[in-house]
């Protein structure tokens, strides 16, 4: 079984932000927020499945973008709340619109990813 892509904007794009993501997480790890180490293991083996359409590449894409929503989500409604409450909204806008943006990204690439990558049995040459 190998893992197909049948948008490759989607294919491409999908490797350029995890490179992205993962130059963020090393510059991370080198001031000195070794969290960021987690992300880079996870970041790696995406590639690896990615670069091998292995066919795990799917179903791990799937559970990372989950994780990519649920972070944020969980956030803006946190966000949400405390601006409900009363509180400064000035210093909440600028993490809203962060975490606004990571919920859209991990959502479109769930979306792309259910609608256009397909597993198929490997041909033998």
């Amino acid at each position: 079984m190998e893992t197909v892509f049948k948008n490759k904007w989607f294919y491409r794009l999908l490797i350029i932000y995890i490179f992205l993501l993962l130059i963020w997480n090393t510059y991370m790890v080198i001031t000195g927020n070794l969290l960021g180490l987690i992300a880079i293991v996870i970041e790696l083996a995406l590639l690896y499945l990615l670069f091998n359409k292995h066919r795990l590449a799917k179903t791990a894409i799937q559970f990372w973008a989950i994780i990519m929503m649920l972070g944020p989500g969980l956030s803006i409604i946190g966000k949400l709340i405390k601006s409900a409450t009363g509180d400064d909204l000035n210093f909440i806008v600028d993490s809203l619109v962060q975490n606004l943006l990571l919920f859209t990204f991990g959502l479109l690439i769930y979306y792309f990813n259910k609608k256009t990558v397909f597993l198929r049995e490997r041909e033998l040459n």
